[in-house]
């Protein structure tokens, strides 16, 4: 290659470079304002993904605090809270680490779940020794 023809070629990799940083730049943007957006159309809650629609992002963890004081509330209430409580839950628990809206709804609904699943535990097992009792007179 001749030194014009090496110049040239440095000279694409330089614009291509930038091309590659500006595409990344308006795919982050978009992407951010995609994920603040969702869930604000009418009968969206911002814990419900559309339909078909692929979770993207790290899974959250909550901190020990924030589980304390989940937990605490779980205790003192029946179910999932309602969408206004949900909101004052993710503003006391974001001062403990980061946390969405979703966060809260999905943790109250998984527990609710783990619950009833322990709850059927013991009764299955008092089924299964009632029935050993009568298989073994």
């Amino acid at each position: 290659m001749t030194d014009e023809q090496l110049e040239l070629l440095r000279r694409q990799i330089a614009a291509y470079i930038t091309i590659c940083e500006q595409l990344t730049e308006m795919h982050n943007a978009i992407s951010t304002s995609t994920q603040q957006d969702r869930g604000t159309g009418l009968g969206n809650e911002p814990w419900m993904a559309a339909a078909g629609e692929k979770r993207t992002g790290k899974r959250w963890s909550s901190t020990p605090l924030q589980l304390q004081i989940l937990e605490r509330i779980f205790e003192e209430g029946n179910g999932t809270p309602s969408k206004q409580r949900i909101k004052e839950i993710t503003t006391e628990l974001a001062q403990h680490g980061q946390i969405s809206e979703a966060n809260v709804y999905n943790w109250f609904q998984n527990r609710r779940a783990r619950l009833k699943r322990m709850q059927s535990v013991p009764e299955a097992n008092m089924r299964n020794q009632n029935l050993r009792h009568k298989l073994n007179l």
